[in-house]
């Protein structure tokens, strides 16, 4: 399969930036993909920037660069957002005043970490809370959860990592921060912030490490569910790869902002088209 343009701007864009997911675009399991390392080595050389976004919710950008580079991506920190530190930055970002914001972590230990190393400040205290921030924990209790919908009906602001509903694991997909915030609203009737995809919020934060407007941009994605509609709502470009998680015929089937520009078979064809002369 060709390079195919949904959207004919493409055919001469001239990208100066680039966001990537990385599990079924750059890797597949512990397999890196073909023209994995030819597109990064071929954008350091061109000076154009690039970060990995992943709706991770538990990790730091270091912990996972170390995860890329145990399987051969030559990643560093600097060059990955994930939606646990993403929270963290977000809600720095809208904090009023001085103090860092008091926050009611509902993920895992790993999250709380990331949240104190984002600048803001922990608390299991319900009455003092000013954020509830949801991630995936899996040993998460009754209690907990009463407390968390407690601290929002009190007018906690409700940001959450990710909305994704499951998380495959070895035994069977476990519910993931989406079911959990899922159920804070029903309980709360509160909507919530979403930070990872399909939401825009990470992808913004990607653009302004590197200093990019959205316009010339462009995000590589396997998935029509959160790739894209991501992208597409932070105004960039959007080049579905089918290594991954959706196919040709469903990316031509797709329909407003699942819809992609490009829909590529896989890196080397992507690479062709953004490296021409």
């Amino acid at each position: 399969m060709a390079l195919e343009f949904l959207n004919p701007r493409m055919a001469t864009l001239r990208v100066d930036a680039i966001t990537l997911d990385a599990d079924g675009v750059l890797h597949r399991g512990r397999t890196v993909l073909p023209g994995a390392l030819d597109l990064l080595h071929g954008l350091n050389e061109r000076a154009i920037p690039w970060q990995i976004v992943t709706n991770n919710s538990r990790q730091t950008a270091e912990r996972a660069a170390e995860h890329y580079r145990s399987i051969g991506l030559p990643v560093r920190g600097d060059q990955v957002v994930t939606a646990a530190d993403a929270t963290a930055a977000y809600i720095v970002g809208v904090h009023a005043g001085a103090r860092r914001p008091r926050v009611y972590p509902l993920g895992d230990a790993d999250q709380r970490a990331c949240l104190i190393a984002g600048g803001c400040q922990v608390t299991d205290d319900e009455d003092r809370a000013e954020y509830v921030a949801v991630g995936i924990n899996r040993h998460l209790t009754y209690q907990r959860l009463f407390h968390a919908c407690n601290a929002i009906r009190r007018g906690a602001r409700f940001v959450v990592a990710n909305l994704d509903a499951t998380v495959p694991t070895e035994t069977g997909a476990i519910p993931g921060a989406g079911a959990l915030a899922a159920a804070i609203k029903v309980a709360t009737g509160k909507d919530w912030y979403a930070i990872g995809k399909p939401a825009p919020e990470m992808m913004l934060q990607a653009l302004r490490r590197m200093a990019r407007a959205p316009a010339a941009a462009l995000h590589v994605g396997d998935r029509l569910d959160s790739d894209v509609p991501a992208a597409l709502r932070a105004g960039m470009a959007t080049a579905l790869v089918t290594t991954g998680e959706h196919g040709r015929e469903e990316g031509l089937a797709a329909s407003g902002d699942a819809r992609p520009d490009i829909i590529a078979a896989d890196l080397p064809t992507v690479n062709a088209w953004l490296f021409r002369p």
